[in-house]
């Protein structure tokens, strides 16, 4: 009979934690607004560590709750969601080699640009990964993760010359729900979510 209690119990504790590990996602569920998004980019040595001379970083800052010219979220229950681009224009970021600077372009004017994804995370290994529609999958390291704030950080690509790009946006709640699709002003379209993250790639 003690043999058997100890493996009841043995079950429930298993069971306990796999249901808490099924339900971490749960803790992105609802509307964050991007407040801040740092890009970097650096060359590594073979050793792969960070060349300090080759470091270029940007920052863009947005109001969160912004819903013209903000960036959010949506994480659902069903483990889907949307990332919504509300920027008045969308601005594409590319790094060219032969000046050494970033060149931008408006990709689209006055346009609300929608892609949808699925999502996980491990809590232990704190990773949020997102499944992109068009089928790139991207592994969020979570730096912090509070009931109305989270931040992440994205090593999104590293190219054939080893410079490494990494993206950190600063997340704020504005809702513990799902919030309606935004007001579109202009054709809705998709584009890359965490390539160079919600403005473009650094390169």
């Amino acid at each position: 009979m003690k043999k058997v209690s100890v493996i009841f119990c043995a079950l429930v504790a298993m069971l306990f934690s796999s249901c808490g590990k099924n339900d971490d996602y749960k803790s992105f569920v609802g509307s964050w607004g991007v407040e801040k998004i740092e890009y970097e980019s650096y060359n590594v040595d073979y050793a792969g560590n960070p060349i300090p001379a080759s470091m270029i970083t940007a920052s863009v800052s947005y109001n969160p709750t912004d819903i013209e010219h903000g960036i959010q979220l949506v994480f659902k229950e069903d483990k889907s969601g949307e990332m919504r681009d509300n920027d008045v224009d969308t601005v594409w970021y590319d790094w060219n080699p032969e000046t050494h600077t970033y060149d931008s372009y408006i990709v689209n004017p006055d346009t609300t640009l929608v892609t949808k994804f699925t999502y996980s995370y491990d809590k232990e290994e704190k990773i949020l990964y997102m499944n992109m529609a068009y089928a790139r999958t991207f592994m969020m390291k979570i730096i912090t993760l509070e009931n109305d704030n989270f931040t992440y950080e994205n090593k999104y690509d590293q190219d054939i010359d080893n410079r490494v790009y990494i993206e950190r946006a600063f997340m704020k709640r504005i809702s513990d729900q799902p919030t309606s699709g935004s007001k579109s002003r202009g054709s809705q379209r998709q584009r890359p979510l965490m390539q160079g993250s919600f403005l473009g790639d650094m390169r």
